[in-house]
C-alpha cells in the first residue's frame, strides 16, 4: 500500500502504522506499507516512488490544504494513482485531515473512508484513534482482495490488542485451523417442528451489579427469572429468546460519560413495543442448524451461507461459541431463513432496540453499573474503564453465557462478539425515529451499525452507548449478531 502525504503531515502516517502493527505482522511479506521515508539515505527518491507506485495495489491519500498545495503531489503522485485506480484497479482511498478544497479536485469522485467533514486534526484524541481503527479496517478489507489465498502465522494472545478505534473496527486475523465441516449437509428430518415457538421454562440465571464500596468496588450477585420463548432449530439446539417489555428509553450518552463520542448524542427518549430477543449472541450450533436448511417447496436463498464460517472453530466448546466472521448481509440473510423456516418475522435488532435491551432500564455506562470487570465479561481486561480493576485478557471468543445477566436475563451483552443492527450508519442521532424502529433512510448507505464491544476491544468500547460503523460486507473475527422477533404484528424491522 502507498502513502501519499506531505512532509507536514508526517505524523498522520506514524499513527497510522502503529495502528496497523497487528496487520502487518499477520500478513508478513504479503503486505507491506510504503510511504517515502523507506528510501535510503543518499538513494534517488524519484525512482524510488515511481517503482512503489507502479507496485502498489492500495493507495492511501492524507488529503490537507498542504497535500493540495504540493506541486508535486498533485500533478505526479496523484494522476497516476488516478490513472493506475482506472486501468489496473488500484484501490484509492483519502482522508480529510484538515478543511480543503479537495471537492475541487479528482480525488473527490472516489469515496472517502470517513465522512468528508470528519477532519481528523479536529477530532478529540480517542476519537482520532476510532478513526485510525476505521481507516485501518477499510485498508486491509482492500488490500484482502489483491492477497494470494496462504496461510500465515497464527496471531499470538499475548499481541496488545490495537488502542481504541472507531470503536474498534475488528481486524481479521491470521486464520486457525478450523474443524473440518461439510461443503454441504443434509436437510433436518421431515416431520420435526424447525422453528417452533414454546415458552422456556422456569429458570433464574445469576446478574450481577456494581456499586461503590469504600474506594473501589464491589460486585453483587442476584437471579432474574427468564421469561420468553424457546425456538426449535432441529438436532438438538434451540434458540432462546427473552421478552422484553414495552417501554421509553433515553438512547445516547450524556456528555460528562468518560470516553463518550460525538455519535452518541444528542440523547433522545424512544418508545418502543414489546419484542423478542435472543437471550445470546447467535452461537456456532445455532448458525449451522439453520445454514444448513434447504428452503421450502417453491422458495430459494438468496445468499450462499458458508456452514464453519468461525474463526473460534476448533475448540471443543465452539459449539456453544457466538459464530463470528460473517457480515451484515450474513446475519441478515440468516433472518430471512429463520423466517422462512419459522412462519415467524426475524430480523437483526434495531439500534434503538440493541441498547433499549442492552441498558435493562439502567442509564449508566455499562448495564452492571458505573464500571466493568472481566469477570462480568470478555473484553480485553488489561485496560480499565473508572478505576475499575485490570485482569484477564482472554484473548478470544467465550462460550455465550458464561458471564452475568443483565437485569432482563440477556448476556453477552457487552464484549465478546460485536452484534450487528439494521440500521444504516448516521453520525449521530438529530432526526432519528422516537419509535424503536430502524433508522434506513438518509444516513451513509454504505455503512451499518455494530454494538457492544468484543473480547479485543478495550473497557470504554463496550459502553451501552458505544457505536460503530464499518460496511455490511465486512467479515471479522471479534463480529457477530443476535435475532430480534416482532411477535405483537406490527413489523417495525420488515
Amino acid at each position: 500500500m502507498f502513502i501519499s502525504y506531505t512532509r507536514l503531515d508526517r505524523a498522520w502516517v506514524d499513527r497510522l502504522q502503529r495502528m496497523m502493527a497487528p496487520l502487518l505482522r499477520a500478513g508478513g511479506q504479503q503486505v507491506r506499507l510504503w510511504d517515502d521515508s523507506q528510501i535510503e539515505a543518499g538513494a534517488k527518491w524519484r525512482p524510488a516512488i515511481e517503482t512503489a507506485l507502479a507496485e502498489a495495489k492500495v493507495a492511501l491519500l492524507l488529503v490537507s490544504d498542504a497535500f493540495l498545495a504540493s506541486e508535486f503531489v498533485i500533478n505526479e503522485e496523484v494522476p497516476k494513482l488516478l490513472a493506475a485506480a482506472e486501468a489496473e484497479g488500484v484501490r484509492v482511498l483519502w482522508v480529510s485531515l484538515s478543511p480543503c478544497l479537495v471537492e475541487h479536485t479528482p480525488i473527490h469522485a472516489y469515496q472517502a473512508v470517513l465522512p468528508i467533514d470528519h477532519y481528523l486534526e479536529e477530532l478529540s484524541v480517542p476519537q482520532q484513534q476510532r478513526a485510525l481503527k476505521t481507516i485501518a479496517e477499510t485498508i486491509r478489507d482492500a488490500m484482502a482482495a489483491d492477497l494470494p489465498k496462504a496461510t500465515p502465522a497464527p496471531a499470538m494472545p499475548g499481541d496488545p490488542a490495537p488502542q481504541p478505534g472507531a470503536p474498534a473496527v475488528p481486524v481479521t486475523p491470521p486464520p486457525v485451523p478450523a474443524a473440518a465441516a461439510p461443503a454441504t449437509a443434509p436437510p433436518e428430518p421431515a416431520g420435526q417442528a424447525l422453528g417452533a415457538r414454546t415458552p422456556l421454562a422456569p429458570r433464574r440465571v445469576e446478574s450481577a451489579l456494581v456499586r461503590r464500596s469504600g474506594g473501589g468496588w464491589q460486585v453483587e450477585r442476584r437471579e432474574v427469572e427468564l421469561r420468553g420463548w424457546r425456538v426449535e432449530l432441529g438436532d438438538g439446539v434451540d434458540l432462546p429468546l427473552i421478552e422484553l417489555p414495552a417501554g421509553e428509553l433515553g438512547m445516547g450518552s450524556p456528555a460528562d460519560e468518560a470516553e463518550r463520542a460525538s455519535d452518541e448524542g444528542p440523547l433522545h427518549r424512544v418508545r418502543l413495543e414489546r419484542f423478542l430477543l435472543g437471550q445470546t449472541p447467535i452461537t456456532q450450533a445455532q448458525w449451522r442448524a439453520v445454514a444448513r436448511q434447504v428452503p421450502p417447496l417453491g422458495q430459494s436463498w438468496q445468499r450462499e451461507l458458508a456452514l464453519n464460517p468461525s474463526r473460534f472453530s476448533d475448540q471443543p466448546d465452539s459449539a456453544q461459541r457466538p459464530v463470528e466472521q460473517v457480515s451484515w448481509h450474513d446475519a441478515s440473510e440468516f433472518c430471512c431463513r429463520l423466517s422462512a423456516l419459522s412462519g415467524d418475522l426475524y430480523t437483526l435488532p434495531s439500534e434503538a432496540q440493541w441498547e433499549y435491551a442492552c441498558r435493562a432500564g439502567t442509564t449508566t455506562p455499562f448495564a452492571f453499573g458505573e464500571m466493568i470487570t472481566p469477570e462480568l465479561a470478555n473484553y480485553n481486561g488489561t485496560f480499565r474503564y473508572a478505576n475499575g480493576p485490570e485482569g484477564l485478557n482472554r484473548g478470544q471468543t467465550t462460550p455465550v453465557g458464561m458471564f452475568p445477566a443483565n437485569a432482563w436475563g440477556l448476556q453477552d451483552m457487552h464484549g465478546n462478539v460485536w452484534e450487528w443492527c439494521l440500521d444504516h450508519w448516521h453520525g449521530g442521532y438529530t432526526g432519528a425515529p422516537f419509535d424503536g424502529s430502524a433508522w434506513v433512510s438518509g444516513g451513509d448507505q454504505d455503512r451499518r451499525l455494530l454494538r457492544g464491544g468484543s473480547w479485543l476491544d478495550l473497557p470504554w468500547d463496550c459502553r451501552s452507548a458505544v457505536r460503530n460503523n464499518p460496511r455490511p460486507g465486512f467479515r471479522g473475527f471479534n463480529l457477530g449478531f443476535r435475532v430480534c422477533c416482532l411477535p405483537q404484528g406490527r413489523f417495525l424491522n420488515a
